[in-house]
């Protein structure tokens, strides 16, 4: 699943429940359900299967399965999770009767709302036609430097709306690495990836976050799988966004990539004495 990961933790639950926003609904396992209310597994997993018996509600709309790693031992292992949306969780909190069940549909409620007003859903979609953006970014000439010049910008100023743009150059600063890229960014997520998915074959990313999660993690591995040489690292010491390429190239970037263009942002080429700093920084932590 491309999905955000909002934190539920009302008052009556001594530990946070991580909610799964997706597909404009929000998802959640028998576990997390049965955390929810108070309930056993078994006793959730029985209530799901009336639901689909009685004829309330279709599994092919309201159930999706999601690969998910997990800690089991000294192992990592790989299992199908199946989650449940925002349609079965309310259903069944009204089966067992859970005053639960209200305040977590009061919260979604508005969880959805707010996802929906700050553009998340947009960014979705946006994912989903990367392709024709690609080809439509070519296309945009009217940006306040000359994107289609030899020579990568030193700098330059987006506006809010110029997705266009600042794909266009994101896209330009990947493709001109023939070795190696660094990312340092405390926002990397799948939207952070497409964008270094096009990079040349056989160049390096190393991606350096203080936020590492295991939904994070999972999306570089399928990253690897397809494009190879994606390294994740935890780094603590940076505020800041910075691109580095090929050891050389340092970009200062006001945005995270995943971001680009969704408000004023702007970037600047540094001093190249300043990688050798940032590096040995990287060394040390």
């Amino acid at each position: 699943m491309k999905d955000e990961i909002i934190l539920y933790k009302p008052n009556e639950l001594a530990e946070h429940i991580e909610v799964r926003i997706d597909e404009e609904t929000v998802w959640l396992t028998q576990v997390q359900i049965a955390a929810l209310f108070g309930q056993t597994k078994q006793n959730i997993s029985l209530h799901i299967n009336n639901c689909f018996k009685e004829g309330e509600l279709e599994k092919k709309a309201t159930v999706k399965e999601s690969l998910t790693v997990q800690k089991e031992g000294n192992r990592n292992v790989k299992r199908k999770l199946e989650y449940y949306n925002l349609d079965i969780i309310i259903s069944v909190g009204y089966r067992v009767k859970s005053k639960q069940g209200t305040q977590f549909r009061i919260w979604a409620t508005n969880v959805l709302r707010d996802y929906l007003l700050k553009g998340y859903a947009l960014n979705q979609r946006m994912n989903r036609i990367e392709n024709t953006v690609e080809h439509l970014a070519g296309r945009v000439n009217e940006i306040s430097f000359q994107i289609k010049s030899a020579e990568l910008p030193n700098q330059g100023v987006f506006f809010d709306g110029q997705v266009f743009d600042a794909y266009g150059l994101a896209s330009k600063i990947i493709r001109s690495a023939k070795k190696s890229i660094v990312l340092i960014d405390n926002y990397i997520d799948e939207n952070t990836l497409t964008h270094l998915a096009k990079k040349n074959k056989n160049v390096k990313v190393l991606l350096l976050s203080k936020n590492t999660s295991k939904q994070l993690t999972l999306d570089i591995e399928k990253a690897n799988t397809q494009y190879g040489y994606f390294e994740l690292k935890t780094f603590t010491k940076s505020h800041d966004r910075f691109l580095i390429i090929d050891h050389k190239d340092v970009f200062h970037l006001g945005a995270s990539l995943k971001d680009l263009g969704k408000k004023w942002f702007a970037f600047s080429k540094i001093d190249k004495n300043s990688v050798e700093n940032i590096l040995k920084a990287v060394e040390n932590e």
